[in-house]
């Protein structure tokens, strides 16, 4: 019993840097993914609002996504509006006898505990077909 004296000690030392780094793992990469489905999110929303815009709206099915798209990320914490550290672009494109409308969003990533590796940007790409076929 006289030699087990401070093995506790011991054993919590030689395992609290695994348990930190696993946490600090969930952390992480749940942020990741919360992050990545705002994204997502806003993808689908800005994409949505684009399709159902008339086509004598004067302010464009592309501008309307796109604002609605990085109002969404603002609304969600994902700083957009600046336009310095996301870029927002939707483009209609013809795809055999429809148009459709192709929104990208790529948005800058800071780590939130930084201890292990992770992508530098979050991109997302959606299409959708438009609504109102001239």
């Amino acid at each position: 019993m006289r030699y087990r004296r401070g093995s506790n000690a011991l054993e919590f030392a030689l395992t609290l840097p695994i348990i930190v780094a696993v946490l600090a793992g969930i952390l992480e990469y749940g942020w990741y993914l919360f992050q990545l489905s705002n994204v997502v999110h806003a993808l689908r929303d800005g994409t949505r609002i684009g399709v159902t815009v008339p086509s004598t709206d004067e302010t464009g099915a592309t501008t309307r996504a796109e604002s609605h798209a990085r109002s969404v990320m603002d609304g969600l914490g994902v700083p957009c509006s600046d336009g310095m550290s996301c870029l927002v672009t939707a483009t209609i494109e013809p795809a055999g006898d429809v148009q459709i409308l192709r929104m990208n969003i790529e948005v800058d990533y800071s780590p939130l505990v930084g201890l292990l590796p992770t992508p530098s940007q979050l991109r997302g790409s959606f299409t959708m077909m438009m609504q109102e076929q001239s």
